[in-house]
């Protein structure tokens, strides 16, 4: 009964359904903004791109581009290395021959896997961070935390707040992306495409023409549709024990948002003023927001910026056991803490 209570009071509260509304109305905006196209995936002949590709030479371009030394050379040289063996299993495989939408196809999947998913998913790690932390904040900011505490639920009524922003997070991820979705796939057809691979020699890496499209695995656009859609939905989780663990320290939610905040904006800043492709760089792009800033390349070799295999994989993973284990402790100190 106070889960439901509880899933009510975030889900349910008029800001958050504002806020999920004026999202889904910014998402349409966004597929609607684009041209239409020509899908006529069969307009053109792929080629084996893989074929003889050499990834030493995208290792010697970013060591060069970003003047990089040391560790930071190494690492790259290293990721590349490793990549290589990935290569040459796609030449051998033929995962560039899929025809995917032909021209349009970086146009189409960056559309999806790009500035679609992108907006889904700041959007619902904003919503999952703020109806925890309108749930934490939810008594003291009503001046009846004492006689909460004082009940026989008492101070156990936090993990019922922790599962439902959990499902509020969730349940505001479902949302978005679906009708999302529906809009996108309303516009353009991509029923025929789902069985490609997204390495086609028709795809190239954001931002990076004419670089090929290089994921660690072989994905078809299904496969990696899946996949992104749970790195997504972990995210949120993420977002969501991240907000936990501060509302449980901060009594006040003002306080326990500004916080928020603050450390979403170092976690922005901070990559910047490091080394490309150095170690301690590499370890802040695992944060919850670089990994949101970086979901284009999720599965992706990532370019300069990315240091190891599979980060998002690693990062949304040792994240959600770490703040797990932070929102464990935190709900200890709130047991214990002063209500005055």
């Amino acid at each position: 009964m106070l889960f439901w209570f509880e899933l009510k009071k975030t889900l349910l509260a008029p800001v958050m359904l504002g806020f999920i509304a004026l999202c889904i109305v910014l998402n349409v905006i966004i597929v609607l903004a684009h041209d239409t196209v020509n899908l006529d995936k069969h307009s053109a002949e792929p080629f084996n791109v893989f074929e003889e590709y050499d990834a030493s030479e995208l290792a010697d371009y970013y060591v060069r581009l970003h003047g990089m030394s040391g560790g930071a050379e190494e690492n790259i040289r290293a990721k590349y290395d490793k990549l290589q063996l990935v290569i040459d299993e796609k030449a051998n495989d033929g995962d560039a021959l899929s025809a995917y939408f032909g021209y349009d196809t970086y146009y189409l999947h960056n559309l999806l896997f790009g500035t679609l998913f992108f907006a889904v998913i700041i959007e619902s790690c904003l919503i999952a961070l703020f109806a925890v932390l309108l749930s934490t904040g939810y008594e003291n900011t009503r001046n009846t935390e004492q006689l909460i505490c004082t009940s026989k639920t008492g101070r156990r009524i936090l993990r019922k707040k922790l599962v439902a922003a959990l499902a509020t997070g969730l349940a505001a991820f479902t949302v978005i992306l679906i009708i999302s979705l529906i809009v996108l796939f309303a516009c353009f057809d991509y029923s025929a495409v789902w069985g490609d691979n997204v390495s086609s020699s028709f795809n190239f890496a954001p931002n990076e023409w004419p670089k090929p499209f290089i994921t660690w695995h072989s994905f078809t656009v299904a496969g990696l549709f899946l996949a992104v859609t749970l790195a997504a939905a972990g995210l949120t989780l993420v977002f969501t024990l991240f907000g936990f663990a501060l509302g449980a320290v901060f009594r006040s939610g003002y306080i326990s948002c500004g916080v928020a905040v603050a450390l979403c904006v170092l976690q922005f800043i901070t990559p910047f003023m490091l080394q490309m492709g150095g170690t301690l760089r590499g370890v802040l792009n695992l944060t919850p927001v670089m990994l949101w800033v970086n979901s284009g390349k999720w599965f992706t070799d990532g370019g300069a910026g990315i240091v190891w295999s599979n980060f998002e994989s690693f990062g949304i993973i040792v994240l959600l056991v770490i703040l797990s284990v932070l929102a464990l402790l935190t709900e200890s100190f709130y047991k214990r803490r002063d209500l005055l």
